[in-house]
């Protein structure tokens, strides 16, 4: 019966490999045919996440590829979601130093690309890293900071992903309560109308609650559900099968045990989860122990401390932690430096904006001066003009009474010429009377002897004409 089940499950993981096999390999035909580079970027991150439990080198090879592409064609969303699957990558295999120092490039290259929505996936990864090595005051800073992004902008999923660190938290802190309550918080999050974590997540992490707070009946059927639960993930599966095992550990029920731990260090092997199989060799130790099967527990021990080993001293001596605090120290380090740089090319440019503010002052200024003055000319002008016009109109006003005068005395010159032709030629007929007198005097006196007649009519005539003359000199005075 145990045979058949475990042949069985084998089936099931052989179809659920395969099925996942021919998507790989349609995602794989569809990124030949892309010709949009940041699609290819994208798609690349896919079939690297696909990849992380199937074959582990061309899950980093495709995550570092889609790295490349992004810097070359500079898409910064692209080299942030590359770094985070390529950490991803890194994860899935237990080289927990490399996946952290990618969450944290992605981080910094989503911040300077100002794209605040897309950092808490980051936070939420680096703070799982820190909670696998037991760093639980940092991984509290991260996701509460992820806890703030996902709630300021909506993002559901990644918000549960939070709350479900946070229960993580709380459960390395042996507080059952908050961790069980953080755990249904999350997985009561729907987004359209669908919960975000399916039952092999939400039952794995309910088992193992369950577990550390020896409610085995529960841990148990919640690990079964995991089993039961035809998507689930190769490392959920691998947690049921741990946690089952440790269950029946508990019940001394050694052989059960044995046969469980086996089932989840075969998937873990092929799946090359590497962190889910140090705790599978933790447990067999365990087991080895309880059973007294000495050369069994020294030969996982030696599997274990060669693991290790690959793993870049995961968990000894402090050495990953250690690592992994550099990495964070020099991050910072690197980060204050920017901050420092960028707060020189503030001040810079502060100072240059003030300069610049200055100049525009003094240009405003001068422009008002100008302005001022340009008024002021305008306003004499205008004084100017108006006196011009009014002694224009004064001009004309004069002309005007000049031309009446000259009108009028023309009217008199008319007049009296006219009357000065008239009596010139009414006079000038009584000058001829007392000339012709004159004449026909002296001519008849030359035949005459007694003259002196002559000589008192000529002297009559010629007073006559005299007051005539006068006459027309007054005339003429006039």
């Amino acid at each position: 019966m145990k045979f058949k089940t475990f042949f069985l499950f084998f089936v099931f993981f052989s179809s659920f490999v395969q099925a996942q096999e021919i998507s790989l390999q349609d995602r794989i035909k569809n990124l030949h045919n892309l010709t949009d580079s940041t699609k290819k970027v994208i798609e690349m991150g896919s079939i690297s996440y696909m990849y992380q439990y199937q074959d582990s080198y061309k899950s980093v090879l495709y995550a570092d590829s889609a790295l490349k592409l992004a810097k070359k064609i500079g898409y910064k969303q692209g080299i942030a979601k590359s770094y985070n699957f390529l950490g991803l990558a890194y994860a899935a295999i237990g080289k927990l130093d490399f996946a952290l120092k990618n969450y944290l490039d992605a981080l910094s290259t989503n911040k300077d690309a100002g794209l605040e929505k897309e950092t808490s996936k980051n936070l939420n990864n680096i703070a799982e890293v820190l909670i696998t090595i037991g760093d639980i005051n940092s991984a509290s800073i991260y996701v509460n900071r992820a806890y703030a992004v996902n709630k300021k902008y909506n993002n559901l999923k990644s918000l549960a992903i939070s709350l479900s660190l946070m229960s993580d938290i709380y459960l390395e802190k042996y507080d059952y309560k908050n961790a069980l309550y953080y755990l249904e918080k999350a997985n009561a999050i729907k987004n359209d109308e669908l919960q975000i974590f399916d039952k092999g997540f939400y039952f794995s992490k309910l088992g193992k609650i369950d577990l550390m707070r020896d409610s085995l009946e529960k841990a148990s059927n919640s690990f079964d559900k995991v089993l039961n639960f035809e998507n689930a993930e190769p490392d959920q599966i691998i947690k049921a099968y741990t946690g089952l095992a440790i269950i029946k550990s508990k019940q001394k029920d050694y052989a059960g045990s044995k046969i469980l731990l086996n089932k989840a260090l075969s998937i873990a092997k092929k799946t090359h989860a590497e962190i889910q199989l140090l705790y599978i060799y933790e447990q067999i130790i365990r087991l080895s122990k309880d059973m007294n099967d000495l050369p069994n527990q020294v030969i996982y021990l030696n599997q274990k401390d060669s693991l290790k080993s690959q793993l870049l001293g995961y968990n000894t001596s402090g050495n990953i932690s250690s690592s992994l605090n550099k990495i964070i120290t020099d991050k910072k380090d690197k980060e204050n430096e920017e901050l420092r740089l960028q707060s020189t090319f503030n001040e810079k440019k502060l100072s240059k904006q003030k300069n610049t503010f200055l100049l525009l002052i003094t240009g405003i200024s001068v422009l008002l001066i100008l302005g001022f003055v340009a008024l002021i000319n305008f306003r004499n002008k205008n004084k100017a003009y108006k006196k011009l016009d009014i002694a224009n109109q004064q001009i004309l006003k004069h002309n005007a009474n000049l031309e009446q005068m000259v009108q009028k005395r023309t009217a008199t010159i008319s007049q009296k010429n006219a009357k000065l032709k008239e009596v010139a030629y009414f006079n000038s007929h009584r000058v001829r009377k007392h000339m012709a007198n004159i004449l026909g005097l002296i001519h008849v006196a030359s035949f005459e002897k007694e003259k002196q007649e002559f000589f008192d009519l000529i002297e009559s005539e010629a007073k006559s004409m005299d007051e005539t003359l006068s006459e027309i000199n007054a005339m003429t005075n006039d």
